[in-house]
């Protein structure tokens, strides 16, 4: 336990003080950068192991004889015990926290740990790409400063609910959905938030591609017939209790199955195709058009009185008879025959989106007997016939 000074001591002691001060302040940096990780406890008692041996070196320093007691060797053993405990207390070093950082570090979700005010603490390599694509640069500054420029994305960090946003990135539209986790416990304030920031652009269009495909005729392009009753329902049904008109029609493809049998099938994909572009054209956005059969169509018009919806179908069995449909070498002509229905805000014998479809359809049956290619308009059970 005693020992002699001489050139060498003073290197050793030298280094040995020099490592020690080293090992203090890389531990305070990593302390200060990821508080999350730490409490106050755990920090000071590493911190305590860390200077005791100083504490000895600077006694031994301190006691000018040629031979002294090596205080740093008497006091070693106190700092072992109290980084021994500081392990088995904090579990420090174990698996569990070294696996935990590493999903932090490399998952693919974007994640900021946000402290008191809003302090960015830290953040993994995913967050980081996040903010460069938006030309942002991370730190540890409130987040405040960080997204001064970005306030729409400042509202989003500063709320502690989960949302969806979207950004334009590129020139392209990305969709995002960012989680807020609290970490603590309520005794802490819940003054520390973890975001967890994740792109589900694919997501998104993966859910539209299905949905379009659930809802939408893959030949026409307009809404199945599932879609269409499920709108027009709804639709009819608003228009009842706001006491407002609503128009219905129903076309037909006039000797639709002779050009099946006369051209093939092709060259019918290729009318009914040619007949859901004309549709989608002629009617507002607002409206809602629909395959209901092989060869039938039907559309809603909103706030459409019987003559106006009237005008409108004569509009589309014009442009329908003008169009020229070129399969191969063969030019095909096309004719459509429509039956227009409507109720108005005081009609009270339609009760539901099938009467008045069945309306149309009565009128759509009495223009074929007409000689097709024509409109026939029904109102409550009265007949206008062009």
């Amino acid at each position: 336990m005693y020992m002699e000074r001489g050139f060498w001591y003073y290197v050793n002691i030298s280094y040995t003080i020099l490592c020690m001060l080293l090992t203090v302040i890389i531990y305070l940096i990593g302390y200060l950068k990821n508080k999350v990780g730490f409490t106050i406890s755990h920090f000071l008692i590493f911190l305590l192991a860390s200077l005791l041996p100083l504490i000895g070196i600077v006694l031994i320093l301190f006691v000018f004889d040629k031979q002294s007691i090596d205080y740093s060797a008497l006091i070693m053993p106190v700092s072992l015990l109290t980084i021994g405990y500081g392990i088995l207390k904090h579990d420090f070093l174990e698996i569990r926290t070294l696996a935990r950082e590493t999903i932090f570090e490399n998952n693919f979700a974007g994640m900021v740990v946000l402290g008191p005010g809003k302090r960015i603490i830290d953040y993994n390599k995913a967050a980081e790409k996040f903010f460069e694509a938006i030309n942002i640069s991370l730190n540890n500054n409130p987040i405040e400063q960080i997204l001064i420029h970005e306030p729409k994305l400042l509202e989003i960090f500063k709320s502690d609910t989960n949302c969806n946003f979207s950004l334009m990135i590129d020139g392209e539209e990305r969709f995002f959905e960012i989680d807020a986790l609290p970490l603590g416990g309520s005794h802490e304030g819940n003054t520390k938030m973890l975001k967890s920031i994740r792109d589900i652009t694919e997501e998104r269009r993966m859910q539209e591609k299905l949905k379009y495909l659930a809802t939408t005729d893959s030949l026409s392009g307009l809404y199945n017939r599932a879609e269409f009753m499920n709108l027009a329902r709804n639709e009819f049904t608003l228009a009842k209790k706001n006491n407002v008109e609503l128009s219905l029609l129903i076309m037909d493809l006039d000797n639709f199955k002779t050009i099946n049998d006369t051209f093939g099938h092709a060259a019918g994909d290729e009318i009914i195709r040619e007949i859901g572009n004309i549709i989608t054209t002629s009617f507002r956005k607002t409206d809602i058009p629909g395959r209901i059969g092989g060869e039938e169509f039907a559309v809603v018009l909103k706030n459409s009185s019987l003559e106006e919806a009237k005008m409108v179908a004569e509009k589309v069995r014009e442009i329908v008879s003008r169009r020229k449909v070129i399969y191969g070498e063969q030019e095909i002509s096309l004719t459509v025959s429509i039956g227009v229905a409507a109720i108005r805000g005081t009609t009270n014998d339609i009760n539901d989106i099938e009467d008045i479809l069945k309306m149309a359809d009565d009128a759509l049956y009495k223009a074929k007997a007409q000689g097709r290619n024509c409109v026939v308009t029904l109102e409550s059970g009265v007949e206008v016939t062009e």
